[in-house]
């Protein structure tokens, strides 16, 4: 009776404490299909879990589903993650598009249960989107790995991102009330073979362009086998840019293979498209193609985007224009969610200077760029429950080209229970899984603590995907402590900020890819050289370069085309991307005494260096991408594709179309032969240019240093002309005074 009576003592104190952090009105029960109340929140589901009895927990769900039919399905699966503690929680996140007609949504999870487990009681529960939908026992079963089906009600699946939440709660605690040694330990593994299935149809299109990127990308052909990106056989500098942003866009929505395909018009039936974006200016697109415009009015200001079908029944989206300017304007158009989205027609038009407006506002908010709170970030604040080491993670919203500057700082606002052993107990931050600062908590602090640090020299010009926040809450005695004595807790506030400005310098290595071709998520002063009658063989291979550091981007940066035969001294100040060979791409021949790699006289065969002595024959079949400082401005790059000859290229062309092999590519040279090999080196030194501190990042560091300098110096400067006239004025009046004197 009494260890009754304790354990429901345990039960309405974690219900008690987790209402003080968040009151609920009433208490939540698994949401089903029918519930229609407010929007649930992490804190909710937290008192809800805790609410519950292990003990009463029903047995897993071990068999399969059944589902209804549907044309499509997709896994979504995950890295491999473990549960630990009293309560502990992960977040496995899939996304819906809006083009689904969900049929089924369920989730396998394999999981593995430690011996620590054997005899206890302890459940894992599942939530969508912070409801929870189904609650099982967990028991240990000798070693042997153990699988779970969790049916996840359609109606609680949004369009966008969803999350599933998978909770496990122990009694960690013996026959006499008191806690085991490892309450801390890891208690159950989650395999990375788990995945979530969705089944799906396919809705109509209603050629609606507010239906983009659908159907040219979707996930029915996650690798974009189908899809041609044309422009016309003139391939003027404005068609070009336009239509390598879009690729750069699309590209982003592959998996592990890219096999959009990008040519001139007149090779477009080479590729065997089934969807086509056809990029041109309106004097050159082809009759058929023109015919397809029903309003060409005013295209000198405008630039029209029609979807439509071709001769064989496929989705063509045409954009064209009389102003080669306005085609970039449509391609920033498609690529921008807010504006495609108000297109509810099969034509938009897209008025020159609209990309203007969206430019402008960017700039207006960079001076607070990289400044959150963690409600920006996590929609409220940080919620850790138990004894021991409790963790969570902070994802970040920061672009792939992203690396810390180092004016980074951080500032948390926390409190925690009073109980703790103080002696023990602190909070530790990491910046991904490098540990950057921490601090032990006091008891004389615990109603309101702060922990503010600068980020460590060692992990500027760095980049991760998190911020991970750990706190160690010991308890005195832990081993003998009764249950019914209190949870320690810990809770960081919303309004605890994070500074960390992006780093202004660029960084040329592989290893960070996007630099320093982009820079807050939008092309970074980008210059693409091609010849003055490029191939679709030269645009397919430039397009799979723009397609891998374009992953991500956003629209709106400063991007370029230009021949590299009308490249001169002025066009200089910007990053450039080229591809070509020695005799054939004057800039690369320009550049050859800079170049790692560079070519002989002929141009046939690369020259040995320090770190790799070339075979002569080897030396004429491979082809070469080089990563090299700018020789024609300072804090630039260059990205050279080099080769003796065109099939030598297509080398590089094939390479880049798997991830993986994407993936692959390090350093800041990177040789590529005929069996898609790959051979890495470092030639320069990385180091010095991630360390560049960035103006913007210095003042918004001191700003209020800065301010008060600002007005003290207005104040001095104030006082200073006020005594100047009053000097003045006191000269004026002695020199008044004297004159009447001398007639007097």
């Amino acid at each position: 009776m009494w260890k009754k009576l304790r354990n429901m003592g345990v039960v309405l104190f974690i219900i008690f404490f987790i209402s003080s952090i968040l009151p609920v009105n009433k208490q939540v029960v698994l949401a089903s299909s029918t519930d229609d109340s407010k929007k649930a929140t992490r804190e909710q589901n937290i008192s809800q879990i805790l609410s519950t009895n292990p003990e009463n927990a029903k047995e897993p769900n071990t068999s399969k589903p059944s589902v209804p039919n549907a044309n499509y399905s997709k896994d979504i699966s995950f890295s491999q993650t473990t549960l630990k503690g009293i309560y502990s929680s992960k977040d496995l996140f899939f996304y819906v598009p809006d083009y689904w007609d969900t049929k089924y949504v369920y989730a396998q999870i394999q999981y593995d249960v430690s011996e620590l487990m054997e005899g206890l009681s302890s459940s894992m529960t599942f939530s969508i989107n912070n409801r929870p939908i189904e609650s099982c026992a967990i028991s240990y079963n000798k070693g042997n790995t153990q699988i779970v089906y969790v049916k996840i009600p359609r109606s609680l699946v949004k369009k966008g991102y969803n999350s599933l939440t998978i909770s496990g709660y122990a009694k960690l605690y013996d026959e006499e009330g008191c806690m085991d040694d490892f309450s801390g330990a890891n208690w159950m593994s989650i395999d990375d073979t788990s995945f979530i299935r969705c089944g799906y149809d396919i809705k109509n299109t209603n050629h609606m362009i507010a239906e983009y990127p659908y159907p040219f990308m979707s996930t029915t052909e996650a690798s974009g086998k189908g899809l041609t990106i044309a422009v016309s056989d003139k391939a003027t500098d404005g068609e070009v840019a336009a239509a390598m942003n879009l690729m750069s866009d699309l590209s982003s929505k592959t998996e592990n293979k890219n096999d959009i395909q990008f040519s001139l018009l007149s090779d477009i039936e080479k590729t065997n498209p089934n969807r086509t974006i056809l990029i041109s200016d309106y004097e050159n697109l082809p009759s058929e193609y023109k015919s397809k415009i029903t309003d060409s009015s005013n295209l000198s200001k405008y630039a029209t985007v029609a979807f439509v079908d071709d001769s064989k029944g496929n989705p063509l989206l045409i954009i064209t224009s009389k102003k080669d300017e306005c085609l970039l304007e449509a391609a920033y158009m498609l690529m921008d969610e807010d504006r495609v989205s108000q297109e509810k027609t099969s034509i938009a038009k897209v008025k020159y200077g609209s990309k203007d407006i969206a430019m402008n506002s960017k700039t207006l908010s960079k001076m607070v760029a990289g400044n959150y709170t963690i409600k920006d970030i996590m929609g409220s604040g940080m919620t850790f429950v138990g004894p021991f080491h409790q963790e969570q993670n902070i994802f970040l919203p920061f672009s792939e080209d992203y690396f810390l500057s180092d004016a980074g700082k951080v500032t948390l606002n926390f409190r925690y229970s009073n109980n703790l052993d103080f002696n023990r107990s602190m909070i530790t931050v990491y910046w991904g899984n490098v540990p950057v600062a921490s601090k032990k908590l006091t008891k004389s602090k615990a109603s309101g603590d702060e922990l503010t640090f600068v980020m460590p020299e060692d992990v500027v010009g760095t980049t991760t995907g998190s911020i991970k926040i750990a706190f160690d809450l010991e308890l005195k005695d832990l081993v003998c402590t009764p249950r019914q004595d209190e949870m320690p807790w810990a809770y960081v506030s919303e309004d605890s900020t994070l500074f960390l400005p992006a780093s202004t310098g660029i960084v040329l290595t592989f290893d960070l890819k996007p630099s320093p071709f982009r820079t807050d998520g939008k092309f970074n002063d980008l210059m693409m050289l091609i010849s003055d009658k490029p191939t679709s063989d030269e645009l397919n291979l430039l397009a799979q370069i723009i397609g891998m550091y374009g992953q991500g981007v956003d629209p709106y940066g400063t991007f370029c085309v230009k021949r590299e035969s009308e490249f001169s001294k002025k066009d200089s100040d910007y990053n450039i991307i080229t591809a070509g060979t020695y005799n054939d791409n004057k800039v690369i021949k320009s550049m050859n005494n800079k170049l790692h790699f560079s070519y002989t006289k002929d141009g046939n065969k690369f020259n040995s260096n320090e770190q790799l002595i070339l075979s002569d024959s080897y030396a004429g079949e491979i082809a070469i991408m080089q990563l090299l400082e700018s020789p024609f401005a300072n804090n630039r790059g260059v990205l050279a594709i080099t080769a003796t000859n065109k099939d030598s290229l297509s080398y590089v062309d094939k390479f880049m179309r798997s991830s993986k092999k994407r993936l692959s590519l390090s350093k800041d040279c990177a040789i590529i032969d005929h069996d898609l090999k790959l051979k890495t080196y470092q030639f320069i030194n990385k180091v010095d240019k991630v360390k560049e501190p960035t103006v913007i990042g210095t003042l918004m560091q001191h700003k209020q240093s800065l301010l008060f300098t600002i007005i003290s110096t207005s104040v001095m400067v104030m006082l200073l002309i006020a005594v100047i006239i009053i000097l003045i004025r006191i000269r004026m009046y002695y020199q008044k005074n004297g004159k009447e004197d001398d007639k007097n």
